[in-house]
């Protein structure tokens, strides 16, 4: 597949490019969440103000976005029906799991992960000094909406933001009217009470920090060739690894995995196609995103840039700064991508005994190039579609 410059540029999201919304929840005249603004930057997400900005609607299998919160802002409780997962990038913040008495609490600081599961309420405090940045990732395309807690919608009447039950915003105080609309029933004493309550140490499990990823060196078949020192760690699945037996730190389903990659300085990946959706967001240093197998289709997003990798299509990602440089890779699916590499890595790599098993994983050439076939392929790479956007 083919991406033409103009969708490369649709697909680049730069931090200037970030649209804040204010308006976005119910909540957000609450006195303890004043100041929250909420981002869509691929897919619609949980947002209920229909006016809200999406950098790109085009479905990927999940929806990313982010949440900005001053000092001591609240994210008041509620709960998602698919995965949502926090990767925090400035500040601190106090995720608490529950409602009441039964509520767990996990403190989450820069470079964290955390996964939150379904069908459980959910808040979030800043507690840093200054204003802090959460990115998100949520399952599937159509994420059903989110349930508030009850006093939350109780108490966001009282400032004139209500919901329909279709899950819409209205606004009296800038002229909507409620008379006649069916709003969004409470949720009963009794659901509330019969929802699963995570333990402290479920709510940790599904915790990562940076001292605990776990780093794989030779994790690609392109990293035994020079210039190619590129790390891959898993967070949430095997995500983009070709290690024969990596260790997912975050289990269970969510319809999309995490890896974090880092490449020294002036390092690649080499030129590699995925068959499924994949978004970069480039945490630090300085990133070359190259499109197709030529030079001519080049992007050097800013730091903190989300970036969209459609299915198919061949891509390198290089480290230009003097610096390492880390982002984190969300590809559809729960399953391992199917990576395919350029006819020249793929034998530059076997010149160095290294190949892919059957299973498409990384092992020594000379154990697997008699048996029957390794498993890599060698696609054709003068034949490729143009991408030229499928809903703009």
């Amino acid at each position: 597949m083919y991406v033409t410059l103009a969708e490369m540029a649709r697909r680049v999201i730069e931090p200037e490019q970030f649209v804040a919304d204010p308006r976005a929840f119910v909540d957000v005249r609450l006195p303890q969440s004043k100041g929250k603004q909420s981002y869509s930057f691929i897919g619609p997400g949980v947002s209920q103000n229909s006016e809200q900005v999406i950098n790109l609607m085009e479905p990927h299998g999940f929806n990313v976005g982010a949440a900005s919160l001053p000092a001591g802002a609240v994210n008041n409780p509620h709960l998602h029906f698919t995965a949502e997962v926090f990767i925090c990038t400035r500040g601190s913040f106090r995720f608490t799991v529950g409602l009441g008495e039964r509520a767990e609490s996990v403190d989450v600081g820069v470079g964290d992960v955390l996964s939150i599961p379904t069908w459980v309420f959910r808040s979030f405090e800043n507690t840093g000094l200054d204003e802090g940045w959460v990115f998100t990732v949520l399952g599937h395309d159509i994420t059903g909406g989110i349930i508030w807690a009850p006093d939350v919608l109780t108490e966001a009447a009282e400032t004139g933001l209500y919901l329909t039950v279709d899950g819409q915003l209205l606004d009296t105080v800038n002229g909507d009217s409620i008379e006649g609309v069916e709003r969004m029933p409470l949720m009963s004493t009794d659901d509330v009470a019969s929802l699963h309550q995570p333990s402290a140490a479920d709510l940790r499990a599904r915790l990562l920090q940076p001292g605990e990823r776990n780093w794989s060196r030779g994790s690609l078949l392109s990293s035994s060739l020079p210039g190619h020192d590129v790390h891959t760690a898993p967070i949430i699945g095997n995500g983009f690894s070709q290690a024969p037996n990596p260790t997912v730190p975050i289990e269970g389903h969510h319809g999309f995995s995490l890896s974090w990659l880092s490449a020294s300085p002036h390092h690649q990946t080499g030129l590699h196609r995925v068959m499924e959706d994949q978004v970069a967001y480039l945490i630090d240093g300085q990133w070359e995103i190259q499109f197709n197998d030529d030079t001519s289709s080049i992007s050097r997003p800013e730091p903190g840039s989300v970036v969209s990798l459609p299915a198919g299509s061949w891509r390198n990602l290089r480290s230009v700064g003097d610096d390492e440089a880390t982002l984190i890779l969300a590809t559809n699916g729960d399953a391992r991508p199917t990576i395919d590499w350029s006819p020249s890595i793929t034998q530059a790599a076997h010149d160095n005994n290294v190949s892919l098993d059957a299973n498409r994983c990384v092992c020594p050439a000379h154990l697997v190039h008699h048996r029957g076939g390794t498993g890599s392929s060698t696609p054709d790479l003068n034949h490729q579609q143009p991408i030229t956007g499928r809903e703009k």
